[in-house]
């Protein structure tokens, strides 16, 4: 079939009493990714692969420094067989970086440079890394040897730039992707090089080829980044990496534009807000992919209005799968009602729809969605019982596995798939998959903690954000006291982006009939609203300019001039939509500052360049802000169901 740019592609492949097979295509994949980027890079040596701000990169420079680089590697030891954690942003160094790595047969397990010296050090040892390779300074004490990647590669520049001569095959380990885990840590989801050609070579979900211009937002440790970077490196096409300071929507629709981006993708949450503010920025791009969450119709409509020329596809797939399952090419006239669909397998992959006793469920029924094919992790590193519950032999195709994503679905009549949610107490935020159990095993094993657990709301934007609920022990008597204390034990356990916006204290949890804890209820108590300060001043101009963004924002009323933004259920994707806001009637304001002063006094001083100060937040609150700073960096991010 010829290739559609755009319009309704059929992407679904055989309907069967047992689900839906599209495993034409890719499933005999014998190359590898640094093979097949090699040819490329040989194929157009002058092409231009890499772009950031002014600066390029051609697919000859970017093959013989990264042949340099893993010639280094290679005299650290490195080989097939080794696995070595990358904590980076993204920029050039970084794609060399990961190029390099498989260059030398060995896979990588990218690390979020947001993450706490304590997480950071378990997932090192959980995977057995055997070494760390990192843009930056990294905590000491670290249970593994650290090389700086700007070292490295200055090292490597005197190396020859020839190709190694080592080869692997489609089964070697690409990376290790990390995930929110229920045990309490997070899971090492182990994927293999032919599931990342399967996810880019031969497909039928999107457009690749050398015309394309890719935009890479995503952070590394996020595996929509293992689409935008493969989905253009390996075909000859441009990769525009979006620099680290470059999260605000203004920057992201002024690089679109500059650079003439084609393809994208987005979380839901960020797709929502580009929709909302800077629509008019994507008016060039070709195809827009996003997911992570549960895509807005009334977004999505709009969006298709003022779009003609671009093709909305909805994404749809755990980590475990590699990035995507199935896709859906929404089509320009509509899907009729309700929720927009994940549509039908991408090639390379199978679904089926199971019930409890994994039998196949009627048509219309609803049932656990289940993923076969060739884009199967091997399952989780070094945790073989957690890998086994999870990835189980195919009771319908001999030899062959399926995972089990906990995703509830429905097979539509055109052939498609609706998602229905979870059957587990997993959810999405950001577009990061998160285990609540993970963030309530952190609580409770903070002292002074009784109990605790953890529920998702959304805001009247459809706007998700955690709550954190701590039944306090007898013992507590000051509550406050408590609250700080849960605030900095969880930074130095959990991530930012799994930090709780808001945090009530309780003496009991309401109970159900079964005495277990009800959640519903639960989601009822609200923190207690912080006493307005006595005598305060009144708000001077840019303080009313803020109050009145932060109000329609957050959802609340009467913000105090020393009131933490974040203890007013502000998230990172939730101060962006501020600084949208702010933007204009305050243009030129960073994003960042919003996270550097979250106060209306602090930041309204530092717009207005006074040197008001922000020592009111209190050291908690400041280093949090801090922290939420650094971890902006991941709302470009999900997971794709990640």
């Amino acid at each position: 079939m010829a290739w559609a740019r755009f319009g309704a592609v059929p992407v679904g492949g055989a309907v069967s009493r047992h689900g839906l097979d599209n495993e034409a295509g890719t499933k005999n994949i014998a190359e590898s990714i640094a093979g097949r980027f090699a040819w490329q890079a040989q194929s157009a040596a002058a092409a231009v692969a890499l772009v950031c701000d002014s600066a390029t990169l051609t697919y000859g420079e970017l093959d013989r420094r990264s042949n340099q680089l893993a010639r280094h590697l290679q005299l650290q030891g490195i080989g097939p067989g080794h696995l070595i954690a990358l904590r980076a942003n993204r920029s050039f160094a970084s794609i060399e970086a990961i190029l390099a790595i498989l260059k030398c047969g060995a896979a990588y397990a990218p690390l979020d440079p947001a993450a706490p010296a304590d997480r950071l050090d378990w997932m090192l040892r959980d995977c057995a890394a055997d070494l760390l390779l990192a843009d930056a300074a990294c905590p000491t004490g670290l249970s593994r040897p650290v090389l700086t990647i700007d070292k490295a590669l200055a090292a490597a520049a005197a190396l020859s730039p020839e190709p190694l001569e080592i080869s692997v095959g489609p089964d070697a380990p690409a990376y290790v992707m990390y995930t929110s885990g229920s045990t309490g840590h997070p899971k090492g989801v182990q994927v293999p090089q032919r599931a990342v050609l399967r996810l880019v070579t031969d497909q039928n979900y999107a457009h690749f080829a050398a015309d394309e211009v890719f935009l890479h937002a995503a952070p590394l440790a996020f595996d929509a980044s293992t689409f935008e970077i493969w989905g253009a490196l390996l075909h000859g096409a441009r990769l525009v990496v979006l620099d680290e300071e470059g999260a605000s929507l203004q920057r992201i629709g002024e690089t679109i534009r500059r650079h003439h981006v084609t393809a994208a993708w987005f979380t839901a949450g960020l797709f929502h807000l580009l929709v909302e503010h800077r629509l008019s920025d994507l008016a060039a791009v070709r195809q827009i992919l996003a997911g992570g969450d549960v895509l807005s119709p009334t977004h999505v409509r709009r969006a298709l209005a003022a779009l003609p020329n671009c093709q909305l596809i909805n994404g749809y797939g755990p980590t475990e799968n590699t990035t995507f399952t199935c896709c859906y090419r929404i089509p320009r006239e509509g899907w009729g009602n309700g929720a927009v669909p994940i549509g039908t397998p991408i090639h390379g992959t199978y679904v089926r729809l199971l019930d409890e006793l994994l039998e196949p469920v009627a048509a219309g029924d609803v049932g656990m969605l289940y993923a076969g094919g060739s884009g199967l992790a091997t399952g989780y590193i070094g945790a073989a019982r957690r890998s086994s519950d999870s990835f189980i032999p195919d009771p319908f195709r001999p030899g062959a596995m399926l995972y089990r994503t906990g995703d509830l679905a429905r097979l539509r009549p055109d052939g498609g798939f609706d998602f229905l949610g979870r059957r587990d107490r997993q959810v999405k935020v950001d577009g990061k998959r998160i285990e609540l159990t993970e963030i309530e095993e952190a609580l409770r094993g903070i002292p002074d903690v009784a109990d605790a657990a953890v529920t998702l709301s959304r805001d009247g934007g459809d706007m998700p954000s955690l709550t954190g609920y701590v039944k306090a022990k007898p013992s507590v008597g000051n509550r406050n006291a408590l609250r700080v204390a849960v605030r900095t034990a969880l930074a130095r356990t959990l991530p930012a982006w799994m930090q709780p916006s808001q945090l009530v204290v309780l003496d009991e949890f309401p109970l159900n009939a079964n005495g277990k804890v009800d959640h519903a209820r639960l989601a009822e108590q609200r923190p207690a609203a912080a006493p307005p300060p006595a005598a305060a001043a009144p708000l001077n101009d840019t303080e009313t300019v803020l109050s009145g963004i932060l109000a329609r924002v957050l959802g609340v009323r009467d913000i105090g001039p020393d009131t933490n933004f974040f203890e007013l259920g502000a998230t990172s994707l939730k101060l962006v939509e501020v600084h949208a806001e702010l933007e204009r009637v305050r243009p030129g304001t960073p994003l960042l500052m919003l996270f550097r002063y979250p106060t209306l006094r602090g930041l309204a001083g530092a717009i207005d360049g006074s040197k008001a100060s922000v020592a009111s937040d209190g050291m908690d609150a400041r280093a949090r802000a801090q922290r939420r700073a650094l971890a902006l960096r991941r709302l470009l991010t999900r997971n794709a169901s990640a």
